[in-house]
């Protein structure tokens, strides 16, 4: 089975725990899934493999402290350690991946907004590529900045006793709301700062539209073919 196929069978499985043992395991889970460079599949496989155990101790009347003991994190760090690291190929794959995806995504968003636009005033369709392509590569990097800070962010809440709170995962989210709230904020003082220089081109909503669409059928194909996201 590969990792996506796991993440299911995991969801269905995980449904058979009582509420305890599945706020255990959850615990569990979203710390080893929160170390982005391990090995996805063996990750997963690690993953049904504890929850197959926890489910048979389960029937059996024991608790998840009875199966793992009451130190979560520690033993899982000690299964982190034993796992290996993503291959260094799958990593990059990924990651081009991702900014194709992030291109497209946003060039059919500022084609959205500039066909909606239109309608009301004159919009200048002029694009410079170098300004476009050095947005493009610092606002990946302020993304990838902002994804790091949350997934640490959710490693360190882990395993507290509050994790499951009410007030916990208010917490939780007014933190992610204000991360956004600080990434869109650099978004457009990056915007203001980038200079327009390089080629230009005359590129209206619609054409960007158009283009945004071509990109995601393309990465869509891509990722059929090669299974890039497992």
């Amino acid at each position: 089975m590969n990792a996506k196929d796991l993440v299911k069978l995991n969801n269905e499985k995980r449904k058979q725990l009582n509420e305890h043992n599945r706020n255990y395991y959850e615990d569990m889970l979203v710390y080893i899934r929160s170390h982005l460079l391990l090995s996805e599949q063996q990750s997963e496989e690690l993953l049904i493999e504890l929850l197959d155990h926890l489910l048979e101790a389960q029937k059996h009347g024991k608790s998840a402290e009875d199966v793992f003991g009451k130190d979560p994190k520690a033993y899982c760090d000690e299964l982190i350690r034993q796992l290996p690291k993503e291959k260094k190929k799958n990593i990059y794959a990924f990651v081009g991946y991702l900014m194709i995806q992030l291109f497209a995504l946003i060039t059919l968003a500022t084609g959205a907004v500039e066909l909606v636009a239109e309608l009301f005033t004159d919009v200048d369709d002029t694009v410079y590529l170098g300004k476009a392509f050095v947005l493009f590569v610092i606002n990946f990097a302020i993304i990838l900045l902002g994804v790091a800070i949350i997934v640490l962010w959710i490693r360190k809440s882990t395993f507290r006793d509050d994790s499951n709170t009410f007030n916990s995962k208010v917490k939780t989210f007014l933190i992610v709301w204000f991360i956004f709230c600080i990434v869109f904020g650099m978004f457009v003082l990056v915007e203001r700062l980038v200079p327009e220089f390089g080629y230009r081109i005359e590129a209206g909503g619609m054409v960007r539209i158009l283009f945004g669409l071509l990109v995601l059928a393309v990465t869509w194909l891509l990722n059929k073919k090669f299974r890039i996201t497992k």
